[in-house]
C-alpha cells in the first residue's frame, strides 16, 4: 500500500502539513520510537526539507499554507524520562520544538497508572520512568510545549460519557496546577476514530476546555478537519525513508483505509485496535 502510495504522492506536489507522533526515544527500550541516533537523523532531515510547526498551528496552517516547503509538527505521548534524557538535548541542539502529550497520573506516580503502563508496554517499571516535574519545567522553559493526555491512559470510547469527561478533565485540571498556565492541548490514548474516542468523546473534549486534539490517522492535516481530530503519524522505525514517506504522502492511502474501512477490514491495517 505504501509502494502505492509513493506513486500518489508524487502526482500531488506542494506544501503538506503532517504531525508525527514519537513515543520513547532510547537506544534499548523495545517500545522505544527510535534510538537518539535515528531521531538526530529524523530531525536534520525535516530541518533541512521543512518547516517545524508548533501542533496548535497546524489546522492554520492547512487552511492558509501556500508554500511548496511541507510543514511538520512534532508531538510525543505519555511522558517518559527518556523524553528529556535523550529528545530535548537533540530539539535543543537544532534549535526545534515539539509538544509532550503527558498522562497525568504516570508523572504523579500513582502505582495502579504505572502498572497499567508496565502492561501496555510489557516492559519494568524502570523502562517507563515517567519525566519529573523538575524536568518538564526545564523544557518548557526552554521553548518546549506541553499538553494533556488524561490522567491513567484509557480507551475512551469504551468508557461512559461522566468517566471520559472525569479523564479529560483531571489531566487538564492537574497539569494547568502543574505548570501554571492553561492546557488547552490534548491527545487521545490510543488514537484510532471510532476505536478509541468517538464524537462524544470529542464534544467531551472541548466540555473540558481543550481547544485542540490529537488522534492517530496515517494522513496528512486537512483543511476540513475538526480541532478534536487532527491527524498524526507514529513513528515506529528510525528509517529516514519512512519518515520522507509519510511526510511526502506515500502513507496517506493506509490512512483512508483507517479512516473508511469498516472495523473488520480496519484490522487488517491496524490488528491491536481494538484490544485495550
Amino acid at each position: 500500500m505504501v509502494q502505492g502510495g509513493r506513486w500518489y504522492s508524487r502526482r500531488r506536489p506542494g506544501g503538506r502539513v503532517v504531525v508525527l507522533c514519537y513515543h520513547a526515544v532510547h537506544p534499548t527500550k523495545p517500545f522505544a520510537s527510535v534510538t537518539p541516533a535515528q531521531f538526530e537523523q529524523h530531525l536534520a532531515w525535516l530541518k533541512a526539507h521543512c518547516d517545524v510547526i508548533p501542533f496548535e498551528e497546524t489546522l492554520a496552517a492547512a487552511r492558509t499554507r501556500t508554500s511548496t516547503r511541507p510543514a511538520v509538527a512534532l508531538t510525543f505521548d505519555d511522558g517518559y524520562a527518556d523524553n528529556y534524557e535523550h529528545a530535548f538535548p537533540l530539539l535543543q541542539q537544532h534549535g526545534l520544538s515539539a509538544t509532550f502529550f503527558l498522562t497525568l497520573g504516570l508523572l504523579e506516580d500513582d502505582p495502579a497508572v504505572t502498572a497499567r503502563f508496565c502492561t501496555l508496554r510489557q516492559a519494568p517499571a524502570e523502562e517507563i520512568r515517567p519525566l519529573t516535574w523538575a524536568q518538564v519545567e526545564e523544557m518548557r522553559y526552554a521553548g518546549q510545549a506541553f499538553g494533556a493526555h488524561t490522567y491513567s491512559h484509557p480507551n475512551l470510547a469504551r468508557l461512559g460519557p461522566a468517566a471520559a469527561l472525569a479523564e479529560l478533565q483531571r489531566a487538564k485540571d492537574g497539569l494547568t496546577q502543574r505548570l501554571g498556565e492553561a492546557i488547552t492541548t490534548m491527545a487521545y490514548p490510543f488514537g484510532k476514530p471510532d476505536r478509541h474516542f468517538t464524537s462524544e468523546t470529542m464534544r467531551l473534549a472541548e466540555e473540558a476546555g481543550y481547544e485542540q486534539a490529537a488522534a492517530v490517522l496515517f494522513r496528512r492535516v486537512l483543511p476540513t478537519d475538526s480541532p478534536f481530530s487532527v491527524p498524526r503519524f507514529f513513528v515506529t522505525t528510525g528509517e529516514v525513508q519512512a519518515l520522507k514517506d509519510q511526510v511526502a504522502g506515500a502513507w496517506d492511502l493506509v490512512g483512508f483505509w483507517q479512516e473508511k474501512a469498516p472495523a473488520p477490514l480496519a484490522r487488517l491495517v491496524s490488528p491491536l485496535d481494538y484490544t485495550y
